[in-house]
């Protein structure tokens, strides 16, 4: 047993980790799609990275020094996909991120909700 065990991540740390632990989720989930629908233009993969973004990153009643930027971790997740992204596709990135917040088609969903999707999905697998 490790004598470390009480001793946790935070401030800056803990912001990264909790960044990168999310970016690897998030790609898991988009590399599991075939190849020939990612595209780097794709209005539904940038709507369905966001939710994932908004799912997973909680910066409610925190300091602005402890919030995650999620418009930057959107960007750090489509260049670890695509690669090389240029000024223009970050620029188109930037303003669908910004559409599509203003039509609130980014959504947090409550704990009800996901955790009865949980509970159906783990039923479905187990029939």
């Amino acid at each position: 047993m490790s004598s470390f065990v009480h001793i946790k991540p935070q401030n800056t740390l803990y912001r990264d980790y909790k960044i990168q632990k999310t970016q690897k989720r998030i790609l898991d989930k988009i590399t599991d799609l075939p190849a020939e629908i990612r595209n780097k233009h794709s209005m539904e993969l940038l709507k369905m990275v966001c939710n994932c973004i908004e799912a997973s990153i909680n910066n409610k009643g925190k300091s602005s020094k402890q919030k995650i930027d999620k418009k930057l971790v959107c960007i750090q997740i489509y260049s670890s996909l695509f690669g090389n992204i240029t000024p223009a596709d970050l620029e188109t990135i930037g303003k669908n991120i910004e559409y599509l917040h203003d039509n609130d088609e980014i959504v947090k969903y409550s704990f009800w909700k996901v955790a009865t999707a949980t509970v159906w999905n783990w039923i479905k697998s187990k029939l």
